[in-house]
């Protein structure tokens, strides 16, 4: 019997920039996906908000679409007649809705150049915001202490195998971060776009010391304009920003509070650049 991979951590954005399959491609070798900061992932484990959750099967076949939100992007999950429990529990849940998940990791890649990353669920579980606030202080530690060994490994100025065997001695992700670099193309700025990631993901969990009223009543009025922007993909970002800064209301502003709302599974990004309600 193979040991059972570790479910690594990651955040939603990091996940979905992934475009690097490791391994041996067969039913007893383990797989992975390597993402941007050299984190080597056969299984994830996801915590967020569960917006969304779409039986898109045909021909009477069962097969589950769900999104998890994170304070970073969404995961986009699978779960099909292998999964069989589980498509029953994600179905019978009500959105939005706090949610823990482990499973596969997994790239599909129907053309040259495009690449969709998605996880095939192991175990779903329903969770509150507190567990969902621990996963993200703990992933961005784990996002953090990549980047700085990613940062090391640039600093050293090996590569390829050599580079590899100099960082297994210190990461379990050596392999990943070598690869990593020759595959994306990591640079300084690469590792400076994750780091304030970061920081905007941990900044979600900031409460305000005092009632915020204004903020407040932003939110209200950019729920209220997706929903009339909304024709029924989604409202473009674009639009709204420039209806916000005709009111007044800087792009920082915009952004800050619609970060805000996504974590908290109020909107979500069907896709980029477009918002819908949740």
């Amino acid at each position: 019997m193979t040991d059972r991979e570790t479910a690594r951590r990651v955040f939603a954005r990091e996940f979905n920039d992934a475009s690097l399959q490791y391994g041996e491609h067969t039913d007893r070798a383990p797989n992975f996906v390597i993402t941007p900061t050299g984190a080597m992932c056969n299984r994830i484990f996801a915590v967020g908000v569960l917006t969304e959750v779409e039986n898109i099967g045909s021909a009477g076949q069962v097969l589950y679409r769900a999104r998890l939100a994170d304070p970073t992007g969404a995961f986009t999950i699978y779960a099909g007649q292998y999964q069989q429990e589980i498509a029953t529990f994600l179905s019978g849940l009500e959105t939005p809705a706090y949610v823990a998940v482990a499973g596969k990791a997994r790239i599909f890649s129907p053309e040259p150049g495009a690449h969709y990353t998605s996880i095939r669920p192991e175990d779903v579980n329903v969770i509150d915001r507190n567990v969902r606030d621990r996963w993200t202080c703990h992933t961005a530690k784990l996002t953090l202490d990549r980047i700085a060994v990613m940062e090391k490994a640039l600093a050293s100025g090996l590569r390829g195998e050599e580079l590899t065997w100099h960082l297994i001695r210190h990461t379990e992700d050596g392999a990943g971060v070598s690869k990593a670099i020759d595959h994306y193309g990591v640079t300084r700025n690469t590792l400076e776009a994750y780091k304030q990631m970061v920081t905007n993901a941990l900044s979600t969990m900031i409460e305000p010391e005092q009632p915020a009223e204004p903020k407040a009543d932003l939110g209200d009025v950019i729920l209220k304009t997706i929903a009339r922007l909304d024709a029924g993909d989604g409202a473009s970002y674009k639009i709204l920003l420039a209806e916000m800064e005709n009111s007044g209301v800087g792009e920082d502003s915009v952004e800050q509070v619609i970060n805000e709302l996504m974590s908290k599974g109020q909107c979500y990004e069907p896709k980029i650049g477009m918002l819908k309600l949740a």
